[in-house]
């Protein structure tokens, strides 16, 4: 297997997760980025993300498929964090409340048909343990969440992927085909030039229709939380307490602003998320209240960054791609072909089905 070469394209939590997967099993793996590990990009989620678990029902048949890759990736989560510290991973509680109660989330019946009470730690909460300051919220419950320091965790998957002799190739790239292109010619210098497959882990794909940003606006700070909470408002938005380990402090947030392309940072916004954090969690600031426009919290960046989304969800499949290569006297076209294996389009769930989308991918390279 040593001349079988996959070029993956794409250095976020999907890409790097694919590029470990395949360099464990044996495959020699290029990664084409734009940004890697390090880098901070508007464009670049991975770095910017919570990087958290969180549950949901399944309630439809793509539910059901990314709740599978969900289970795959939390159990790697768990061994990860048993046998590598370093990357950070911690299990701590979890708490969610929500405004509006959807039987699918509180339904007896349903919550087990629908998987959402199967995961560990998870029950609902009594009335007495919904927070009095919120007389909206209607239901609350509680799990085992795995949280992460994103730009460490990532650190570690590039790290892992040079110990398996994956390469890393910084590049802007058009379309497709022009990755293989790209590999081939570093390749062509050690006399390997079996480009077998493509991983299309690319955030948002390559003009595809359905593919749009989803602008975010959050708030780091050093405060520290053990806990992770999140508040489901009435009117669709979301209020978000995110420990980071190693560190990292605690991500707040957010904002969810569908094909809004802006890079400016809303001074109301911020005020707002600071405002909705402390009143939802005041140990946050324990006694170091103020009564500035901080609350207490510790500002360390306010930022904006865009979640890569897709209507109808993540694209996981295969496609053979026939692309246009240059005939061997080098004068005219020829027609050629390679296995593109798509997984794109993940918008917030990235982190939480990455070993899964990984796993997925090596079996549709094993069966080229």
């Amino acid at each position: 297997m040593d001349k079988r070469h996959v070029v993956v394209i794409g250095a976020g939590v999907i890409g790097l997760s694919c590029a470990v997967q395949l360099a464990r099993q044996g495959y020699q793996v290029t990664v084409v980025a734009r940004e890697i590990p390090g880098d901070y990009d508007i464009d670049y989620a991975s770095p910017w993300a919570g990087s958290h678990f969180r549950p949901v029902p399944a309630t439809k048949p793509e539910d059901r498929f990314e709740q599978e890759l969900m289970r795959e990736t939390y159990r790697e989560m768990e061994d990860l964090a048993d046998r590598h510290p370093e990357t950070g991973i911690q299990f701590i509680p979890a708490i969610e409340y929500f405004d509006t109660a959807d039987p699918a989330y509180c339904d007896e019946k349903l919550v087990q048909e629908n998987g959402y009470a199967s995961w560990p730690g998870f029950r609902v909460l009594r009335s007495s343990e919904l927070p009095a300051q919120y007389e909206s919220i209607k239901l609350g419950v509680t799990y085992t969440a795995w949280v992460l320091n994103s730009p460490v965790y990532l650190k570690w998957l590039k790290d892992e992927a040079v110990k398996y002799g994956v390469s890393f190739i910084r590049a802007r790239l058009s379309a497709i085909e022009e990755a293989v292109f790209i590999c081939k010619e570093r390749l062509s210098a050690s006399g390997t030039d079996e480009v077998i497959a493509v991983i299309n882990a690319s955030g948002r794909g390559f003009n595809d229709p359905k593919s749009f940003p989803s602008r975010g606006q959050f708030i780091a700070v050093s405060n520290p939380c053990q806990r992770m909470i999140s508040h489901h408002w009435a009117d669709g938005s979301t209020t978000v307490i995110i420990p980071r380990p190693l560190g990292g402090g605690t991500i707040i947030g957010g904002t969810k602003e569908p094909n809004n392309w802006s890079h400016s940072i809303s001074d109301t916004a911020t005020v707002s998320i600071l405002s909705r954090a402390f009143t939802l969690c005041p140990e946050l600031v324990g006694d170091s209240l103020d009564n500035g426009s901080s609350y207490g919290l510790d500002i360390r960046q306010v930022y904006i960054a865009r979640r890569p989304m897709r209507q109808g969800g993540l694209r996981l499949e295969r496609e053979d791609l026939a692309f246009q290569d240059t005939s061997e006297d080098g004068l005219r076209n020829v027609q050629n072909s390679i296995p593109v294996i798509h997984c794109y389009g993940a918008g917030p769930s990235g982190y939480k089905l990455s070993w899964g989308i990984a796993k997925r991918v090596e079996r549709f390279v094993s069966e080229i």
